[in-house]
């Protein structure tokens, strides 16, 4: 009897476990009614930049053999872009002057197709002495940057799943098509907190103006980013979050005391320190808690970089300037001025300075005089070759003649866009019999794109729109519309039965205070008192809805991607639950972040 009790109890017990194994081990797990919902990412230890004894003597051996020259020219990293990509062109030959002459140790990439790009850093490469850090901007995906590439929806649609582990797997997919280009530095994550929804630099790239959501994302995908073996580099500190001026035009102001911006503004970036982030960059901010000159950004600032971050909240990673010829700077510094103050505010590299021959000269300059010391110099040199040393540059044959890829297209990176924007969809207000959209009760819709830009980056939704619902007519609104265009587009809405407006607003300085220009302020008054059936979808700035809050319908999707394009359009069908939360507050609404739909 007894034998038969714990014979039944080891079955019961195998059965439990091997159950257990099944659910643990499933990839994927699917709710009803709902599409694919990507598991929480197996993860092993975290990933930090770590030497070996080897690596450190290939580190220090590399700095002895180097020539003051070698050093100054090892900070800098200037921009390689637009004409660039043409092998022939003047610009061209200027970038691998640079790279192969002046030995200079990294450059950053932007626009251009996949082959291009790809074949420009390989022949750059090709010419330097030690190997470059190739960076980009690649905060929502290379597609960013690259044409013809997977995009990600932005970081505020990520922040709306209110899933970290989406910030993980961007980062890793990310990282592992950058190598394949040749870039191994992300300029991201988007540290900023979107404290300010007037913020005309940051909105977007944000994951939230909640400081621990915008925490936990940035500590997910530089994880992500690490693990797919390119370095992240966390941006903006001291946190370019809550101001109204873009620092490409002008130097904002970060108000408040130091105990405020310690908890809020560089709340992600202490968490971030905290967790060995390997590299931040600096902001062209000005930022009266911790530096009392007005002139002086914290991108320029010992006060900042030196007293705040290295000394007080310990940061020992690699620390970039941003753009050195951004009006923030050059409005107010000559080129010499600003390359020598930011590297003795403790930058360790330089970007884009106006002049990069300037720019070496004024360091080299600095240090024969001894306003920097060589030591100093050494110190920042030697992070630049950690880098390289962690990512294996030394190791690759650049000589070698290689395949370079003509596309980069992975079909598990488009999958993931496409889930992270079904998952982001957030719907802030509805008529309650709105959706799913019943489309034999409208035989006369009317679909008006309109965007505060000259024209419209990829109106996709308007594209698509037609798979799943019969259109009556369609109109393209835009800065650049005359009086005649909006006049046409009140009378065909007259005529209209359901109206949907597809909206793609940016945050502009200077407009009125607000996201829209007089002449489409009014026409939005004129169209929703019409009294039709109205459906706003805003695909970019989520504050749309402040300028006429009392509008009936009213969906966000927070990136313009073509995947939250097509998300939003199997929302309207039905084919899709919207399951997003506002990751910011709307101004002028009683919508809060957090806040979610209820149809009940």
């Amino acid at each position: 009897m007894r034998d038969k009790f714990f014979s039944r109890l080891f079955f019961v017990l195998l059965t439990l476990i091997i159950f257990q194994l099944f659910v643990s081990f499933s990839p994927l797990k699917k709710n009803k009614g709902e599409e694919d919902v990507i598991d929480k990412p197996s993860r092993g230890t975290r990933k930090v930049i770590e030497l070996s004894e080897e690596d450190e003597l290939w580190v220090n051996k590399t700095l002895e053999s180097m020539t003051l020259y070698d050093k100054c020219a090892q900070i800098f990293m200037p921009a390689v872009f637009g004409k660039t990509l043409d092998q022939q062109s003047k610009e061209f030959q200027f970038a691998l002057e640079m790279v192969k002459i002046h030995g200079i140790g990294g450059v950053v990439i932007s626009t251009g197709d996949v082959e291009e790009t790809a074949s420009m850093i390989a022949e750059l490469q090709k010419n330097s002495k030690i190997p470059l850090l190739v960076s980009a901007d690649f905060e929502n995906g290379i597609g960013m940057r690259m044409k013809a590439s997977n995009t990600f929806p932005h970081n505020m649609a990520l922040g709306s799943t209110y899933n970290p582990d989406f910030a993980y797997e961007t980062g890793k997919a990310t990282a592992i098509e950058a190598l394949m280009l040749g870039v191994n530095i992300n300029l991201a994550p988007v540290a900023d907190v979107n404290s300010n929804p007037e913020n005309p630099v940051i909105n977007l790239r944000s994951f939230s103006e909640d400081k621990d959501v915008v925490t936990e994302f940035c500590l997910s995908f530089v994880e992500g980013s690490l693990e797919g073996g390119v370095v992240p580099i966390a941006k903006h500190f001291p946190g370019h979050g809550n101001t109204k001026t873009d620092s490409h035009i002008d130097m904002p102001v970060i108000k408040g005391s130091k105990e405020i911006l310690m908890e809020n503004e560089l709340k992600p970036f202490i968490s971030l320190i905290e967790n060995k982030v390997p590299a931040i960059m600096t902001g062209h901010l000005n930022v009266p808690a911790f530096e009392s000159d007005n002139k002086i950004p914290a991108s320029l600032s010992y006060n900042i970089i030196t007293k705040l971050l290295k000394e007080q909240l310990g940061f020992k990673g690699l620390i970039m300037t941003d753009a050195l010829d951004m009006k923030a700077v050059t409005n107010y510094y000559s080129n010499s001025e600003a390359c020598v103050m930011a590297f003795k505010a403790g930058n360790d590299i330089l970007l884009m300075p106006p002049s990069i021959r300037d720019g070496i000269t004024s360091i080299y300059d600095a240090v024969k005089s001894g306003k920097i010391s060589e030591e100093r110099l050494n110190e920042s040199v030697k992070k630049i070759l950690t880098l390289k040393r962690w990512l294996k540059l030394d190791t690759k044959n650049y000589k070698q003649e290689t395949d370079l890829p003509k596309r980069i297209r992975l079909e598990e990176h488009y999958h993931l866009s496409k889930i992270i924007a079904e998952n982001s969809i957030t719907i802030v207000k509805a008529d309650k019999e709105l959706l799913p959209i019943d489309s034999s009760k409208y035989l006369k819709m009317f679909i008006v794109d309109i965007t505060n830009r000259k024209n419209i980056k990829d109106s996709h939704f308007s594209q698509i729109v037609h798979e799943s619902f019969s259109v009556y007519s369609h109109i393209s609104l835009t800065s650049e519309s005359n009086s005649s265009d909006y006049k046409l587009a009140l009378d065909i809405a007259k005529d209209s039965d359901f109206i949907i407006v597809p909206a793609y607003f940016y945050i502009r300085s200077g407009v009125n205070g607000k996201t829209v220009s007089d002449v489409q302020f009014n026409f939005f008054r004129d169209f929703l008192a019409l009294g039709k059936k109205v459906l706003i979808i805003s695909f970019e700035s989520p504050y749309l809805l402040s300028n006429f809050p009392d509008a009936d319908n009213y969906i966000c999707a927070f990136s313009d991607s073509k995947a939250s394009q097509r998300a939003v359009l199997n929302v309207l069908n039905g084919t899709l639950v919207a399951k997003g939360k506002l990751p910011v507050s709307i101004p002028n609404t009683d919508f809060r972040v957090g806040y979610s739909w209820n149809p009940e």
